[in-house]
């Protein structure tokens, strides 16, 4: 997981809480208060996800609630900090369809091939005459926030379109398959 993941968790929390809470959240995490994310850098999943559950503790949520608020703070950062992504897709599908190799350009950065390979095997993605089929694995497990990513991107575009999710980590399937199909 690259920095920028971390960076802009603690951006949201400092916003809905204050500063105060990102402290409060290092710590139910077992993360150094002093502990800095680089946007650039690769860090533990394990690190990850137990700074995502403190989050949802301190803040009193459930993870879904937390990867709606995240994919907001996420796609409206990723709006000022690279708002080319948006401008060279016309439609929400030209954007959803750039998304994996968006990803995995967070992968260049990172030194140790171990890492930038978690990084870039975590998306797959088909593309159907009426559909995307998005294919995700990773110990994460943040189908959830893809979808509430690719929710924020559609209503970006203006557009209409279902997401389905056939197969889920987390109900013991090898993979996530996530189908967006524009009405």
């Amino acid at each position: 997981m690259v920095g920028l993941i971390h960076t802009i968790l603690f951006n949201m929390i400092e916003s809905l809480a204050g500063p105060e809470r990102i402290l409060a959240v290092k710590h139910r995490a077992g993360v150094p208060e002093d502990k800095q994310f680089h946007i650039d850098e690769a860090y533990a999943d394990d690190e990850w996800r137990r700074l995502l559950a403190a989050a949802c503790e301190t803040l009193n949520v459930t993870q879904e609630q937390a990867e709606e608020v995240y994919a907001d703070a996420f796609c409206k950062d990723a709006l000022k900090r690279w708002p080319t992504w948006f401008q060279m897709s016309k439609t929400a599908r030209e954007f959803l369809e750039r998304q994996p190799r968006i990803h995995n350009g967070f992968a260049t950065a990172v030194q140790d091939p171990t890492a930038r390979k978690a990084i870039t095997d975590k998306f797959r993605l088909d593309k159907l005459e009426d559909s995307l089929v998005v294919h995700y694995c990773s110990p994460n497990q943040l189908c959830g926030l893809y979808k509430a990513l690719a929710r924020w991107i559609i209503n970006y575009y203006g557009e209409t379109a279902s997401i389905e999710e056939s197969h889920c980590l987390k109900r013991g399937d090898d993979e996530c398959e996530i189908r967006l199909r524009w009405v």
